[in-house]
């Protein structure tokens, strides 16, 4: 395995299947320093979100290439620390098919070819619940077989504050530097990966109603953020929680519910819907890839 870059003040990335770039900012929240330096997206409208958060200083300015059967990682071993990516669900979607590996939009085999081209330290991947299902044991194993240790962990919105659930796997992987096998990091399901955590539906006590405890839950004791106790909640109470909505407007009676019409932040709200679907929300990819790093070091 190629020697890996020196770090001290950034950790760069390389973004597979990067969407609208949440695995990015989640990595941008959880390790200061970190940057990507070059996506592949080949959806025009995702990619056009990508230039515009490069734009608006979001995300570094980094190249987008936009056919991740055709890109080459050689290029980036030895530049590279972590390569993300959330490759396409619908293979694994308990709404869909579920074809896996014979349908069509099936990426992980050329996900793995990156990887093994490119051979970084790190791997973190995003996708659907339904995928430990279906597919998940073979990303094990072919993580395994490129010398990897593996942890997965299923993370909601609801468990950094958001107002709906949203559930997502996410899988981090590092390479196996000293030749240790996968101790401590395995259950029955499947052999050398473990499903750290699953939130439980409906449990608003997992729920951090304020910006400062979502932050926290993400960052631990850090002091990396300074947050103002003050602040509105980072995410609005959840529909039907009339009590809740009810105390936040007596607190601040400056807010007023909004009735947006057709001139009022289409273009925003637009991208934000069009995104949602396959979007992953940046708190809980950082969440995740914590608490699975703290893993490996504890293991």
């Amino acid at each position: 395995m190629a020697p890996y870059p020196q770090r001290p003040d950034e950790l760069r990335g390389l973004s597979l299947c990067a969407g609208v770039g949440g695995l990015d900012l989640g990595l941008h929240i959880a390790e200061p320093g970190y940057r990507t330096v070059c996506f592949v997206e080949r959806n025009s409208f995702a990619a056009a979100c990508l230039v515009a958060r490069m734009a608006d200083t979001a995300l570094a300015p980094a190249p987008i290439w936009d056919d991740l059967r055709s890109f080459d990682g050689r290029a980036w071993r030895g530049r590279i620390h972590i390569v993300t990516a959330g490759y396409p669900c619908q293979p694994f979607a308990l709404s869909g098919h579920r074809k896996g590996a014979q349908d069509p939009r099936h990426l992980w085999p050329d996900v793995a070819r990156v990887v093994s081209e490119v051979q970084p330290e790190w791997c973190f991947f995003e996708n659907v619940p339904g995928h430990l299902t279906l597919g998940f044991r073979d990303v094990v194993g072919d993580l395994q077989q490129l010398g990897y240790l593996v942890a997965a962990r299923v993370v909601s919105a609801a468990e950094v504050g958001g107002s709906h659930l949203r559930e997502r796997l996410f899988i981090l992987a590092h390479a196996d530097l000293q030749g240790q096998r996968q101790q401590g990091l395995h259950s029955g399901r499947t052999r050398g990966a473990e499903v750290l955590h699953r939130p439980q539906p409906g449990r608003q006590a997992d729920r951090d109603q304020e910006c400062g405890g979502g932050l926290d839950t993400v960052l631990g004791s850090s002091d990396r953020l300074r947050l103002d106790a003050s602040a509105l909640p980072l995410f609005p109470p959840l529909p039907g929680q009339f009590v809740e909505w009810g105390a936040a407007l007596d607190a601040r009676p400056d807010l007023k519910p909004g009735l947006d019409r057709l001139d009022d932040g289409l273009a925003d709200r637009l991208e934000r819907s069009a995104a949602a679907g396959n979007g992953v929300v940046p708190l809980a990819a950082a969440h995740a890839y914590v608490a699975l790093k703290a893993a490996f070091q504890e293991g």
